[in-house]
């Protein structure tokens, strides 16, 4: 059964998405591991809502990309707060809106090292304290790029087509156990996204123009609810778009 205080680990904790859940989840009484790669950002954090909700929280530097830095991250987590329940493989990326062919090495490898490889890793390390528990829930932080490709993104959404690939297969491979899958693709939404990807405030901005997109809050109150539905209950995926967006190609913009 789900216990009372969940033990959740959520990679990119330090903005966005992954800062939105921990604040909503410690709201809720969850214990916390919070990995990022500003450190001094997820510590800040883990301090703040330590005091404001008497939970415990744990915060360590995590990159993705790098099986060693996962695995100490992970273990030192479970050994800090006495395991896990939930893993969040929140951390992710898109850089630039190259054509395929001109997708520069550099891109390639951030997009397909932190969007597939890094879920990769962290999941893997999670997994033996999520069945240690005898009870987990993982979750995949996919896109609706993950659905419906896009010019200018052909490598970001080939990583999140193969985020939804394993959070199927994954699913499948776990039946049996008491480990919970779900897959969360948000469609548009305000974070930190826009700027790492075109690295231009003003591009970033408009991205959103005359839109009411998603809030980080909004995805984290998806993860918040799948967490919380009864036992016997599987959220298999949660496609979530603003009322704005309709597809990834129509999005009405109030200008």
């Amino acid at each position: 059964m789900r216990p009372e205080h969940p033990i959740v680990l959520i990679t990119g904790a330090s903005s966005g998405f992954g800062e939105a859940m921990a604040r909503l989840l410690a709201s809720q009484g969850c214990h916390l591991a919070l990995g990022a790669r500003r450190v001094e950002r997820v510590q800040a954090l883990a301090d703040e809502l330590t005091k404001a909700h008497g939970i415990k929280a744990f915060a360590g530097a995590v990159d993705t990309r790098h099986t060693a830095s996962v695995d100490a991250f992970v273990a030192e987590a479970a050994a800090a707060l006495g395991g896990l329940h939930v893993v969040v493989a929140n951390a992710g990326l898109a850089s630039g809106t190259y054509k395929l062919w001109e997708t520069p090495d550099e891109d390639l490898e951030a997009m397909m090292r932190t969007n597939v490889e890094g879920v990769v890793k962290t999941i893997r390390a999670g997994l033996p304290h999520l069945r240690k528990a005898g009870w987990g829930h993982v979750f995949f932080i996919g896109s609706t790029a993950g659905h419906q490709p896009y010019e200018g993104g052909s490598v970001y959404c080939a990583s999140k087509f193969g985020v939804k690939a394993m959070a199927q297969s994954l699913r499948l491979e776990l039946n049996g156990e008491q480990i919970r899958v779900t897959s969360v693709d948000p469609g548009m939404a305000v974070t930190e996204f826009s700027d790492v990807r075109l690295k231009d405030g003003d591009k970033a901005k408009a991205v959103y123009q005359g839109v009411k997109p998603l809030t980080a809050f909004d995805v984290a109150e998806c993860v918040r609810w799948s967490l919380m539905a009864p036992d016997h209950v599987n959220i298999d995926e949660i496609l979530v778009k603003c009322v704005d967006q309709a597809s990834v190609h129509k999005v009405h913009r109030r200008i």
